[in-house]
């Protein structure tokens, strides 16, 4: 028994992981891990029909906000001179006309801090990236119509995006744009397409509301003089979106949920444009352990995140856990995705990866090893572990009676496993830290001509006090099939310690051959 322990102690000390589910860091569960959404918005103006202030239509950010970010997606928020934005008064639900005061969506966001910061600093439009963004989505208001009319650079950066064949959308009087909107050959984008806009049957009817001539001119009378024009309309204030192709309008107000929704359609028939990271953490993790990165890589990429039987908040009992039920559930989140995918293991996961690629080699595109065990056909964790002699937690396992799972002394956790992470994560690793089965540890994996035959690549971490870096070394010489090693300068979790260098060494091996 006592050998038992010695051995168990020695696997044990280098197998960790991270379980990094912090309230600060995933406030939202889901919220950004499929990228992000740019919506562009009007600058305050003045309204020179009717002398108002003007700027964006409250519900046409808040309402696309909500159904996006609950898909899943980061919005950020642009404008053409960048800085504060401003409801349209009639738009916001506590103005004295009580004409928004329904909108709860609107009044909710207003009451929030943290969304309202997003409308107090907005990106100018001349400094965004659009290859960060997987879609845009233009608002309206009473602002674009003096604002975005005539704003070349606007007409350009959405012309621009639309031939990346990403979707493309605008919404109310943000449609304006798309009176004089050209593509590179000269004709009109919305030449021959169906699309939608503030009409004409509305616009009298808000003129009639407040008694006078809002607009300096009408999107709908002016789309019926374009050539081949297609413009559509729908019934008076209800919700209608149209979409043909990757261009997405919507035609008033109250139809920022209805585009929005049609882009996020098309956002997922779209994912065979970028590349699929299928992510697997280590022992004493769960998917959370992609915190810190895994938004990130989604600007992108697609990222599928795998929580492991008897790992976070799945209660499978660790004492029923094995190898093969790993390497199961990797197996089932791969066969569910389109095409070939990245495979990402970290730490223990290496060896259900190795498994994983030599059972699926024909849908795994490469594997990346981070700070993980690299095994040869019939080799077991047990077995490499050994082999290591940086471990800090050998003596610190406290384990269950019958030897099933196993736990590390609190004292032991931050230093073998990432002293240099920020002082809150410490705080949760400890917190969060919970017994790894231990079965799966001594269990050999099989492997043959097809695991070779997928290209691999390893991550390595110099500071490492679980998987020891002589260890890794030593791995990676033995296999003898790694086409690159990248070294970085930290603890066992480098996605934690150096997020922003991480993801930018995995994405550079997205090309890598």
């Amino acid at each position: 028994m006592k050998t038992r322990t010695i051995i168990l102690a020695s696997v044990f000390a280098v197998l960790f992981g991270i379980i990094t589910n912090s309230a600060s860091l995933l406030a939202q569960h889901g919220a950004g891990t499929k990228g992000k959404v740019l919506f562009i918005a009007s600058n305050p103006a003045q309204n020179k029909q009717t002398g108002w202030p003007i700027g964006v239509w409250a519900a046409e950010i808040t309402h696309p906000y909500w159904e996006f970010t609950e898909a899943g997606y980061t919005v950020e928020i642009a404008s053409p001179d960048g800085g504060a934005l401003k409801f349209d008064g009639f738009s916001d639900p506590e103005d004295a006309s009580k004409y928004s005061a329904f909108d709860i969506l609107s009044l909710g966001f207003k009451k929030d801090a943290s969304k309202m910061a997003l409308l107090e600093n907005t990106k100018k439009l001349s400094t965004v990236n659009a290859n960060d963004y997987k879609a845009i989505f233009v608002c309206g208001g009473q602002g674009p119509m003096y604002t975005f009319i005539d704003n070349a650079e606007l007409h350009k950066f959405f012309a621009d995006f639309y031939l990346t064949g990403k979707p493309t959308a605008a919404i109310c009087h943000g449609t304006c744009i798309l009176l004089k909107t050209k593509l590179p050959n000269g004709k009109f984008l919305v030449e021959g397409k169906k699309w939608t806009g503030f009409a004409s049957g509305e616009e009298q009817y808000a003129d009639n509301f407040v008694g006078m001539k809002i607009q300096p001119f009408r999107i709908e009378d002016e789309a019926r003089k374009m050539p081949n024009s297609k413009f559509e309309i729908g019934e008076p204030f209800a919700p209608y979106a149209v979409q043909d192709g990757n261009l997405i309008t919507g035609q008033q107000q109250n139809s920022g949920s209805a585009a929005a929704r049609l882009v996020i359609a098309q956002l997922e028939k779209d994912k065979s444009r970028y590349p699929t990271y299928v992510l697997v953490h280590g022992a004493w993790a769960d998917e959370s352990a992609w915190g810190f990165v895994r938004n990130q890589l989604a600007v992108n990429a697609n990222v599928v995140v795998v929580n492991l039987p008897a790992h976070g908040l799945n209660l499978t009992s660790a004492s029923k856990v094995t190898l093969n039920d790993y390497v199961k559930t990797v197996s089932d989140a791969i066969k569910e995705q389109k095409g070939k995918v990245t495979l990402v293991a970290h730490s223990m996961a290496g060896i259900v990866a190795s498994q994983v690629a030599n059972n699926l080699a024909d849908k795994i595109e490469k594997v990346v090893y981070v700070a993980a065990y690299l095994p040869k056909n019939g080799e077991d964790l047990l077995t490499l572990s050994k082999k290591d002699a940086q471990s800090k937690v050998g003596g610190a396992l406290e384990f269950s009676q019958d030897y099933t799972e196993a736990k590390i002394k609190k004292d032991m956790i931050v230093p073998a496993v990432c002293a240099d992470c920020p002082d809150f994560m410490k705080d949760v690793l400890v917190k969060y830290h919970k017994a790894e089965p231990a079965k799966p540890l001594g269990e050999k994996v099989s492997l043959g001509a097809k695991f070779n035959s997928v290209p691999k690549y390893y991550i390595s971490t110099t500071n490492d006090n679980a998987v020891g870096y002589d260890l890794q070394k030593a791995m990676i010489a033995a296999n003898g099939g790694i086409k690159k090693v990248i070294e970085m300068n930290t603890s066992h979790l480098p996605f934690v310690a150096k997020p922003e260098e991480f993801v930018k060494i995995l994405t550079s091996l997205q090309s890598a051959q």
